[in-house]
């Protein structure tokens, strides 16, 4: 229940309502006080959430690469791409496990079917914990209707729904924040009473998951902290306990990553160049999102909810209220500035829901008194007047193609390649041409044929056995092909060697954010037999590959994991997650052998 004093001052105190002395009398008071017009208000853009939210399920191809990660990791190949090289794609950490629990709870179902309920739940646990963290806000106020202006604003957005499922982690990023908010505000006085009150474990843990959910949420995670500390001052040794309780799963995880992958980051932060600027691409990204949905509106009336709930803290002189309420708001702002430095994202809208829907927290609800109720009335009209013209109106002007910038409705893209329209199960996807090219590959492969593909010719194998896909689409493709077809990607997201090939930016190609493909003679040098009519630049790479920390990645990704090999890769990570070489063959030769032409 949200806000009892504004239940309370609709229905009247206990004492001026006696309970009734029948059944029936009892259980029609229950219901008053459940289904207030407060509750059934908040509860409408939920609901509407979860029904639209259900009707748009679906897998994104992206999705699939942790559905590829999670058949090897349960046919005993470890939690990797392909067979024989460590390389972690799975952004999210905490959802891909949440995943192989998911296999594990449900052998029966398809794992993308179930990581399709969990992540509608999480987004719909999102939404609650938002507005139960912003209910408390008001808690002790004299309030009279609750107002739910943030939750209404994301409910109207249609990338919200979705990405509600979508095979990605993004429902949740809703639920963590919404979860980390909550807890927060449960911080704020009157505090819980019980004795574990000022032992916020619970929320030391919660904000603890920040860089298990994504590595970029490192940001929320630290500001989130630096509010629980500030709630309780007095005991500010207490707090940092529960946040350094909190991040031993990530300190955990960390360790096993440096050991296992030899990297300190996931292998697509070095892939998509994370630390590079691309202002211009991220502010297209940024307006091809909240110019489309006209965002201004709610979130000026969101921000308008922030200052009122600042201004209270101020004039209460409430230093953890003001925390509270500052850090989502901050740390959506924060994010926000660095995706748009990156470059944005290739998918519409993706990588800046979460920080809408931070921005929403403190304004999810809004609780009013009596004396300001018709303004709040107004406030309400104007954005459900918003909410129903962006909801039923605002679609993105590109649906089959990606636009001119690259980026692309994901969901109606994939849905064109397929002939059913639906894109959840393995039957639903069978009739894409990627899908097709992944079965054909298998069919091949059970037949014991031998070839490296580059989607033009077929050139044999290094090892003369297995088959190599040489492709720009790691998704379908690489589930339908199976666990032995080695798929190789041209973009180096899921290949350890070549996500650490720069490229100089005078030669690269206008590409998708993210998808800047590396030459491909270091794939043929890798894994096609050496031939005599092979070109400068493939014997470049061959050469180059045997020379300095090149030779030493290769090294700690492909040898045999032992308890000697983690702890050299643990202290390799640092060195190699920072080594880079030039994408040129003959640059790279130069940079790690020291040749020079003519030699």
């Amino acid at each position: 229940m949200l806000l009892p004093e504004a239940r309370l001052s609709r229905l009247g105190s206990t004492s001026a309502r006696p309970i009734p002395e029948t059944h029936l009398g009892r259980a029609w008071l229950a219901l008053q006080l459940v289904f207030t017009p407060s509750h059934v208000a908040v509860a409408a853009p939920i609901v509407m959430v979860a029904f639209m939210g259900w009707q748009q399920r679906w897998i994104s191809d992206d999705g699939w690469i942790n559905i590829r990660v999670l058949n090897q990791f349960f046919a005993g190949n470890g939690p990797v791409f392909n067979i024989g090289e460590r390389v972690e794609v799975t952004t999210s950490t905490l959802w891909f496990w949440m995943l192989v629990a998911g296999r594990w709870l449900f052998p029966g179902t398809e794992p993308q079917v179930t990581g399709a309920a969990v992540g509608w739940l999480l987004t719909l646990a999102g939404m609650v914990t938002a507005a139960l963290g912003a209910a408390r806000l008001f808690a002790r106020r004299n309030t009279f209707v609750t107002v739910p202006l943030g939750i209404l604003a994301m409910a109207a957005l249609p990338p919200f729904w979705d990405f509600t499922t979508s095979g990605l982690e993004t429902g949740l990023s809703f639920a963590w924040l919404g979860t980390c908010f909550w807890l927060l505000t449960r911080r704020i006085p009157p505090a819980p009473e019980g004795r574990l009150r000022n032992w916020p474990i619970a929320a030391g843990l919660c904000i603890g998951l920040g860089p298990l959910t994504r590595p970029d949420f490192t940001l929320y995670a630290g500001l989130f902290a630096v509010a629980l500390l500030l709630t309780r001052l007095r005991a500010w040794w207490q707090m940092i306990i529960c946040c350094l309780i909190g991040i031993l799963p990530a300190v955990a995880y960390q360790v096993w990553r440096m050991g296992y992958y030899a990297l300190l980051v996931p292998n697509t932060a070095l892939a998509k160049s994370a630390a590079d600027a691309q202002w211009e691409q991220g502010l297209i990204y940024l307006i091809d999102y909240a110019g489309l949905y006209v965002l201004a509106v709610p979130l000026l009336v969101g921000l308008l909810g922030v200052g009122l709930h600042l201004a209270y803290a101020v004039r209460k002189r409430d230093l953890a209220r003001a925390a509270v309420v500052a850090a989502p708001v901050l740390g959506a702002l924060l994010h926000a500035a660095y995706i748009t430095r990156v470059g944005g994202d290739f998918m519409h809208a993706r990588f800046l829901l979460p920080d809408t829907f931070a921005l929403m927290l403190p304004a999810a609800v809004i609780a009013v008194d009596k004396p300001r109720r018709e303004t709040a009335m107004v406030v309400l009209a104007f954005v459900a007047g918003w909410a129903v013209a962006i909801s039923t109106s605002a679609r993105t002007p590109y649906t089959e193609r990606a636009s001119e910038e690259g980026i692309a409705n994901e969901r109606a893209f994939w849905a064109a390649t397929t002939t059913t329209n639906r894109l959840l199960t393995i039957n639903d996807w069978r009739s894409s041409m990627r899908a097709w090219d992944g079965q054909l590959a298998r069919w091949n492969a059970e037949a014991g044929l031998s070839y490296y593909d580059n989607g033009r010719d077929r050139l044999p194998t290094r090892t003369g056995t297995g088959i190599y896909l040489d492709r720009d689409n790691m998704g379908i493709l690489s589930v339908m092909a199976g666990n032995e077809v080695y798929v190789i990607d041209q973009l180096a997201l899921t290949d350890p060697i070549t996500s650490h090939a720069i490229e100089d930016p005078r030669l690269r190609e206008h590409t998708r954010v993210g998808h800047n493909p590396r030459p491909a003679a270091w794939r043929i040098a890798r894994y096609v037999k050496p031939a005599e009519d092979d070109s400068q630049a493939v014997v470049h790479a061959r050469l180059a590959m045997q020379c300095g920390d090149l030779a030493v990645l290769q090294q700690a990704v492909t040898a045999p994991m032992t308890p000697a090999r983690f702890w050299e890769n643990v202290s390799l990570a640092p060195r190699l997650t920072t080594f880079s070489f030039p994408a040129d063959p003959a640059e790279a030769r130069k940079a790690l052998c020291g040749w020079q032409p003519g030699w």
